[in-house]
């Protein structure tokens, strides 16, 4: 059995006040007291495993999920553009909106013309929603014209309508102020009424 540590040895010689000297002869004597640490179990000499095995999703389902992630942020990204697109054809862009009436050969119909802020170019943007248009044979198609003291001025646009409601985009890469009027007119070949107005202001 070996004998306790000598607390002078320890200390080599070192000068310590008496306090000092007292406070850690008090640490010395409750270590002796204590005795050494119990030996380590066996159990204890190795350290412990690192843990379960990571395992991956089957093939197919990594497939899956990527899927459905690539859809998820497609889904974000076209609602995000459709949101953008919307915003620039709102009403926070539109300059002016024109109403229009239908003429005694249209009397049902109605339309309403949403100018939209002049670009850069000088290009008015335009959304029309008519209602009431006839359908037309299949070569056939509306203009819509700006007018000035009636008579008809500059070609805005053509377009095709169905049955109901129909958003068209068109555009009058013109000085508006030059005109005071619009009309829609049908354009059927070998009619001889094309010029004859179906809307106007």
């Amino acid at each position: 059995m070996s004998r306790p540590p000598d607390f002078d040895e320890l200390l080599g010689g070192e000068e310590l006040s008496p306090d000092e000297r007292a406070r850690l002869r008090l640490a010395h004597d409750l270590l002796v007291r204590a005795g050494p640490p119990p030996e380590l179990p066996p159990a204890l000499a190795e350290p412990p495993a690192t843990g379960a095995t990571v395992r991956f999703l089957p093939r197919r389902r990594r497939i899956a999920t990527l899927l459905i992630a690539a859809a998820l942020l497609l889904v974000a990204f076209g609602g995000g553009s459709l949101l953008a697109h919307h915003d620039r054809g709102s009403s926070s862009a539109v300059a002016f909106t024109v109403k229009m009436h239908g003429t005694p050969r249209a009397p049902a119909a109605v339309a309403s013309l949403q100018v939209l802020e002049v670009d850069g170019a000088g290009n008015w943007p335009m959304v029309m929603r008519v209602r009431g248009l006839k359908q037309l044979p299949k070569n056939g198609y509306y203009e819509l014209y700006l007018t000035r003291n009636g008579k008809l001025g500059p070609q805005c646009g053509t377009f095709r309508v169905h049955g109901g409601t129909t958003d068209v985009r068109l555009n009058a890469p013109y000085v508006l102020k030059k005109f005071n009027g619009w009309v829609v007119t049908p354009h059927v070949p070998g009619r001889a009424d094309a010029n004859d107005a179906l809307l106007t202001t």
